[in-house]
């Protein structure tokens, strides 16, 4: 049996060699993991944490040593903070739960474990949880631009700010010491306007999906395109491939620091360049907003003002921001001439074919979205109901806990739970589309509503009942309904909301209407999918602004 000072000589020199691969081989080949010493395990977790191709279930692992390490001397704060670490990389914290919560007792200002706490609310869709522990940890953070970035974005999913309050906060964020580069913004007018699109989801996601049409039918003779993407590169997927068709250059730039793409941006001398990620993942705002381009415009990927000065622009329509609330945004809004947005063709369409014998509720939208004044007026529609409300994950991963932590949501207001039909995320769009045929009514999420989702259930001949808002993000479905003339699906407050779906689960005749292949050919129809008409819009409104910046 070898002895822990050989097992010691043997990993020693590969973790000062960085040869993580190679020390956990060694490590496993001594026998049973469980079995090793705290200290053979602490260079095991150690070096999954290190291993650049360490993946989900590595962390897993990870976390699992770690806790029984720490939990043996919880003085070791080193091992607290590997701990939570490991969770974050697991994006599971069952192991660290309860550390984190004393710890916070103890030092409400650490900021691992507030990190820590506000990650594991926002995986359990816990969102105005997530705001709380994120606001403290960008407190603590004070000069962190990404911690206050993932603030704002969490903390616009559940209405957590008012607008002046939001406002206040990306304003105070921007005095944080802007990007250093010599290399001027220049204005040079050659014979094309050179647009760049600067984003960190050109892949399947919905903003790629909302673009594609546009970049496919916008005018070469007069725009050149630049796709500037923050895409991890093991995400790249066919949609990356597909976009990259449709743009005259393409840059790869998730690998660059802060001033090394402040430099490359520059270089190009793009005359307007439009940002689709705001303070969503990935984002490259720190640099935007020391500007790479004399004209910036904020759009799709983040439905709220950024705040900042350097952003010059917002594009929008009337139905989310009135002409009285231009001043609770920092941009100059750009008014598209019907809605902010248009849908890319869907190929192949799935038939309609609902044929549900009882009235049934649904709701695609991401978990994070379900905040809970949500889930308590849904439950308010439940408990007067025996319908049924279907939900589904949005993610592949820990279904089983996706499932478990938005059941106990509805469990506090005694819902009964079998009236609650969760599913798993769809193999593949068609799959997906064909789960609408499920539904009769889509319940929209509120404050933070449904984009995609509401596209793609009118598509599917699926009415969806939303909540007026108070925003730009929060009046989403609203617009759309509008562009659809469905403002008999906007409810004023909870109490419409509750008493409107009620309503039609007592009359299903109601729908028939608006529902089915009538909706699937009113949308078709509508400025929704008008991609052509909506490019037209977007060029017109782009020649303005270069033309008005140039005089």
């Amino acid at each position: 049996m070898i002895s822990e000072q050989d097992k010691m000589k043997k990993i020693s020199k590969f973790f000062v060699n960085k040869k993580f691969t190679e020390l956990e081989k060694t490590i496993e080949k001594f026998g049973n993991l469980d079995d090793q010493s705290n200290l053979i395990l602490n260079f095991y977790s150690t070096s999954k944490l290190l291993n650049t191709n360490s993946k989900r279930e590595d962390y897993f692992l990870a976390a699992k040593f770690l806790e029984k390490i720490y939990s043996s001397d919880t003085k070791q704060k080193i091992n607290l903070n590997n701990l939570i670490i490991a969770s974050i990389g697991a994006n599971n914290f069952s192991y660290v739960e309860r550390y984190l919560h004393d710890e916070y007792s103890k030092d409400p200002n650490n900021p691992n474990v507030l990190e820590g706490l506000s990650k594991m609310a926002y995986s359990k869709s816990n969102i105005e949880e997530a705001s709380k522990y994120f606001g403290e940890y960008a407190a603590v953070m004070k000069t962190n631009f990404k911690i206050w970035s993932s603030y704002l974005s969490i903390a616009s999913l559940n209405g957590f700010l008012s607008q002046d309050k939001y406002l206040e906060i990306c304003k105070k964020i921007d005095e944080i010491s802007l990007v250093k580069s010599e290399v001027p913004v220049k204005k040079i007018k050659e014979d094309k306007i050179k647009i760049g699109f600067i984003s960190g989801d050109f892949a399947t996601h919905s903003v790629s999906f909302f673009l594609k049409d546009i970049l496919k039918k916008i005018n070469k003779k007069k725009f050149k395109v630049y796709a500037l993407s923050n895409r991890p590169p093991f995400s790249h997927d066919q949609t990356t491939m597909e976009l990259k068709n449709y743009f005259d250059e393409w840059k790869d730039i998730f690998e660059m620091d802060d001033k090394s793409l402040l430099d490359y941006g520059r270089s190009l001398n793009i005359d307007i360049l439009i940002d689709l990620s705001g303070y969503t993942s990935f984002n490259r705002v720190n640099v935007v907003r020391s500007r790479i381009s004399p004209i910036q415009i904020s759009w799709l990927g983040y439905c709220n003002s950024l705040g900042l000065k350097n952003i010059d622009y917002l594009i929008a329509d009337r139905n989310l921001i009135p002409e009285n609330e231009k001043k609770q945004y920092s941009e100059k809004i750009i008014y598209m001439p019907n809605i902010w947005n248009s849908l890319s063709k869907v190929e192949n369409l799935p038939q309609i074919k609902n044929e549900n014998k009882d009235f049934v509720f649904g709701s695609f939208n991401n978990f994070n979205k379900i905040s809970n004044s949500t889930v308590e007026v849904w439950s308010k529609i439940l408990n007067s109901t025996s319908n049924k409300l279907i939900l589904k994950t949005s993610s592949s991963d820990d279904f089983d806990n996706s499932k478990k932590n938005i059941l106990e949501k509805f469990s506090k207001y005694n819902v009964n739970l079998e009236q609650i039909n969760i599913l798993k995320k769809a193999e593949n769009f068609d799959d997906h589309l064909e789960l609408y045929n499920k539904i009769d009514l889509a319940l929209d999420t509120f404050p933070y509503p449904g984009v995609t989702t509401t596209f793609e259930a009118v598509l599917m001949g699926v009415p969806v009942l939303t909540m007026k808002g108070y925003n730009f993000n929060s009046r989403c479905g609203e617009s759309i309904n509008k562009n659809l003339n469905l403002k008999d699906l906007i409810a004023v407050d909870y109490e419409d909301y509750i008493n409107k779906a009620i309503n039609f689960t007592k009359d299903k005749n109601l729908l028939e209407k608006i529902n089915g292949n009538t909706l699937r050919e009113i949308s078709l129809n509508s400025h929704l999918f008008d991609t052509s008409k909506f490019t037209i819009n977007f060029e017109k409104k782009l020649e303005e602004i270069f033309i008005q910046f140039y005089k």
